[in-house]
């Protein structure tokens, strides 16, 4: 990690202030209109702290590893992008293994065979694979946004849980974007 970049402890004080105003924003927002939301749903009142409480964990995770983002773009855009193709490469084992749709688990394979030599080779400041690791993140983040209630049903978690698998997607390609400088040729 000798190529991390060390931010001025002011500039490190505005970022923190702003993502912290951003995520209590956006949790004072969300905290109105889901009281507007569950208002006429007498039955489901009772769920609405656990809905409260998991989207302040969403919003959470995703401000804490923005701020990281922010810092140390080059190192947490890639541990990301590691994750996120470790996590399919067993999500396309475990599909395949338990009879799911086989498109579903060979996409997923697929996708974690590509981003783990994809996340090494950025690494080496190949730019090719920088900007190609930037696109399959940038895609499968779309789609498991769109798919995130698909996602929440088979974990049997609730959505804003599984918001945090776009979520962080989003972090990481805002911080691979970041690198662009370190990638001219």
């Amino acid at each position: 990690m000798a190529d991390v970049e060390r931010t001025p402890i002011k500039q490190r004080m505005q970022m923190a202030g702003v993502i912290a105003g951003a995520a209590f924003t956006f949790n004072s927002l969300f905290w109105i209109a889901s009281h507007f939301y569950f208002a006429d749903k007498p039955l489901e009142v009772s769920s609405i702290d656990n809905v409260r409480f998991a989207f302040f964990i969403m919003s959470a995770m995703v401000a804490v590893m923005a701020y990281g983002a922010a810092l140390a773009p080059r190192f947490n855009g890639h541990l990301i992008a590691a994750v996120m193709g470790i996590a399919a490469l067993v999500g396309g084992i475990a599909a395949l293994g338990k009879g799911m749709p086989p498109v579903m688990g060979a996409t997923m394979l697929l996708v974690g065979i590509i981003t783990i030599p994809l996340v090494y080779l950025s690494l080496q400041r190949s730019r090719s694979a920088w900007s190609f690791l930037i696109a399959i993140v940038a895609v499968f983040g779309a789609v498991t946004f769109f798919g995130s209630p698909k996602v929440a049903h088979i974990l049997g978690i609730g959505l804003w849980y599984a918001m945090v698998i776009p979520g962080l997607q989003v972090v990481c390609v805002i911080a691979l974007s970041m690198l662009r400088a370190e990638y001219r040729e």
